[in-house]
């Protein structure tokens, strides 16, 4: 800069303006089953504009569906939270965060987190003649959380009696099959079943079969 007043001219000085970045990062995405975590890390270029130690700062999720765990946040790092589901159908949370970075403030971006439910179905039991065929098919609410389309997948049932007949399935829609009680009292075989629904595996439960003579 040159500072002049009428016909004398100063000496020229210097005028620095350091400008500062402001983040201006893209909405963002998580899916998750339920009871787990998310760990969402901005990157610069790929998300938007995500300035070197920039902050994140978020209030508790909105959420449908009766999601719990989601809580208020700050991190220089990562937003991250766990989640659960207590439905049988997809469920949402959607977080607002605000990034800074230095004194400057970017635009609040949100994060919606797509939360699966986890199948958890109770115990069951299931009574057939020997040589007859059982069919099991949980039902949700009366059987435990069974989200629709769930399948199950199961290993060859532990057999009292010398029974035959049992065998492992796969990715079935209901837990079925035919046993042979060659006794003269009633027998039972256990199936130790795992319940799948959107890509999330529950916990296994039992399906105990009693075979009548």
């Amino acid at each position: 800069v040159t500072p002049a007043t009428g016909s004398c001219t100063g000496s020229i000085f210097t005028v620095t303006v350091t400008v500062n970045p402001k983040p201006a990062i893209n909405p963002q995405t998580a899916e998750i089953c339920s009871g787990g975590s998310f760990t969402i890390s901005p990157s610069d270029g790929a998300d938007g504009l995500v300035p070197s130690g920039t902050l994140y700062t978020w209030a508790a999720p909105g959420v449908t569906g009766g999601i719990t765990g989601g809580a208020a946040g700050t991190s220089a790092v990562n937003i991250s939270g766990t989640l659960v589901n207590p439905t049988n159908a997809v469920q949402t949370a959607t977080y607002t965060v605000t990034p800074v970075s230095g004194t400057c403030t970017g635009s609040a971006f949100t994060i919606t987190v797509t939360v699966n439910p986890m199948p958890s179905v109770n115990n069951l039991t299931s009574t057939i003649c020997s040589g007859g065929t059982f069919t099991v098919t949980p039902a949700n609410g009366t059987n435990g959380v069974v989200p629709a389309g769930t399948t199950y997948t199961w290993t060859s049932p532990l057999l009292t009696g010398g029974m035959t007949g049992g065998s492992a399935g796969t990715s079935a829609a209901n837990i079925s099959g035919s046993l042979i009680n060659p006794t003269s009292t009633q027998q039972s075989a256990t199936y130790s079943v795992t319940p799948t629904a959107n890509g999330c595996s529950g916990t296994p439960f039992t399906v105990t079969v009693l075979v009548d003579p």
